[in-house]
């Protein structure tokens, strides 16, 4: 399991723990929505794109993943090994469920809010790549803050 617990209130700026113990940090990158962190010694960076439907993860320049229609009720990760469905949980909360497919009723995974205040949450995705994990961690993550952001100014 992961959590990210949320370093500052200021800034966009989450420790990942994997089994309690520290894995990363997610550090946001300039006026997008976007962080970079560094995984196994291997650097990645999460971007969208302006409308904040699609995140692309990339390293060294080479796209690995791509997440489309974030934010709408189901949502997926495009990778070269295949796609990953998701879904929010209900219009009442913005938790998501990794399904196998869109019909399938029973979800495989969650990312949960565990922190209404700070932004923590905790993701359970039981056999997904942590490299894939994690980016699916940050894209939930970032479209809470946005939508929180977009919430603020009305």
């Amino acid at each position: 399991m992961l959590e990210a617990h949320r370093v500052s209130s200021l800034r966009s700026r989450w420790e990942v723990r994997e089994d309690d113990e520290p894995l990363l940090v997610l550090e946001a990158k300039g006026w997008r929505s976007a962080v970079r962190y560094t995984l196994d010694g291997l650097d990645y960076e999460v971007q969208s794109t302006w409308t904040g439907t699609q995140y692309t993860l990339t390293r060294a320049g080479s796209e690995l993943a791509r997440a489309e229609r974030v934010g709408r009720k189901r949502w997926s990760i495009v990778t070269p090994e295949g796609t990953f469905h998701f879904r929010r949980r209900s219009i009442w909360k913005a938790d998501q469920e990794w399904v196998a497919d869109l019909e399938t009723e029973e979800p495989v995974g969650a990312i949960r809010r565990t922190g209404t205040w700070r932004g923590d949450a905790e993701a359970e995705l039981p056999g997904m790549p942590t490299p894939l994990a994690v980016f699916t961690l940050a894209v939930v993550l970032l479209m809470w803050e946005q939508a929180a952001a977009a919430a603020a100014t009305t």
